[in-house]
C-alpha cells in the first residue's frame, strides 16, 4: 500500500537562500528585544502598577536582555476594555491622549522615557531613553501589552509610572530595583554563537556587543558576559 504522501523529498540548494537563513544580531540595541538570538533572564517581579475600583495595571514579569528590557503588562478590568485585544490600550503611534493609559519611567540618574512620544525607531543609538509599548492579546477583560526599555537602568530606583484619568487611576509610582535589573543580563543566553554576519553595502553588520554566558541546552560553546557598565557613582 502507497503512503498518502507520494512525493519524495525535493532537492535542498547548495547554499542558503539569504532571505531565509538567520544572521547574527546586527547590534542596534534600542530597536527591539533580540528575541531571535537571545533567550532572556526572567524576573518574576508580579505586582499592581496602578488600580481603581474596576481597573487594574499589572507588572506580570520582566524578561532582561543583555542591554535592554521588557515589561510584561496586563491590565485587567470588571468591565470589557476593548473590543479587540489586539488593538491594546497603550498607544503613542500618535499624540498622547493623557486621558488614556500612560505609563513612563524614571532611571536613577535622571533619564527618562514615557508613551508621551511618538514610538519610531532609530537608526542611529539615540540619546535619550527609548520605551516602546505594543499589545500583544489577552482577551476584553485582560489586555497584555509588551513594554520594550533600553538601555538597562543603572543601580538604583528604577520608578515604573503609570496613570489612566479615564479609569480613575492617579498617577502611581512602583520603584523597582535596577541593580538587580542589570546583574540579571549577565544571564541571558545566546541561542546561536557563531552565526554569520549579513553584508550591507559591503560592510558587515555588528554583532552582539556583550555576549551572554551559554548553559548547555542552547549551544555547544560557552560564552561569558562582560560584566555590565554601570554608571558613574553605582
Amino acid at each position: 500500500m502507497s503512503g498518502f504522501f507520494t512525493g519524495g523529498p525535493r532537492e535542498r540548494p547548495l547554499f542558503p537562500v539569504p532571505e531565509q537563513e538567520l544572521y547574527a544580531f546586527n547590534g542596534r540595541h534600542w530597536t527591539d528585544a533580540p528575541r531571535e538570538h537571545i533567550v532572556p533572564a526572567v524576573l518574576p517581579w508580579a505586582q499592581p502598577l496602578g488600580r481603581s475600583e474596576r481597573t487594574i495595571v499589572a507588572l506580570r514579569v520582566i524578561e532582561v536582555w543583555p542591554e535592554a528590557l521588557t515589561l510584561r503588562l496586563t491590565v485587567y478590568s470588571r468591565d470589557s476594555l476593548v473590543d479587540d485585544p489586539a488593538e491594546g490600550l497603550i498607544d503613542h503611534r500618535r499624540k498622547p491622549d493623557y486621558n488614556g493609559l500612560l505609563i513612563g519611567v524614571l532611571y536613577a540618574d535622571g533619564g527618562r522615557a514615557s508613551s508621551e512620544t511618538i514610538s519610531v525607531p532609530s537608526a542611529s543609538e539615540p540619546e535619550e531613553p527609548v520605551l516602546r509599548a505594543q499589545p500583544v492579546g489577552g482577551t476584553r477583560f485582560a489586555v497584555e501589552h509588551e513594554v520594550f526599555l533600553w538601555p538597562l537602568p543603572p543601580a538604583g530606583p528604577l520608578k515604573l509610572v503609570v496613570q489612566w484619568k479615564d479609569r480613575e487611576i492617579p498617577e502611581t509610582r512602583t520603584t523597582l530595583d535596577g541593580g538587580a535589573i542589570r546583574a540579571a543580563a549577565k544571564d541571558a543566553a545566546e541561542i546561536w554563537p557563531g552565526l554569520g554576519k549579513r553584508q550591507v553595502n559591503g560592510l558587515p553588520v555588528r554583532r552582539v556587543g556583550k555576549q551572554a554566558a551559554l548553559t548547555p541546552d542552547w549551544g555547544t560553546a560557552v560564552v561569558r558576559a562582560e560584566e555590565p557598565e554601570h554608571a558613574p557613582g553605582d
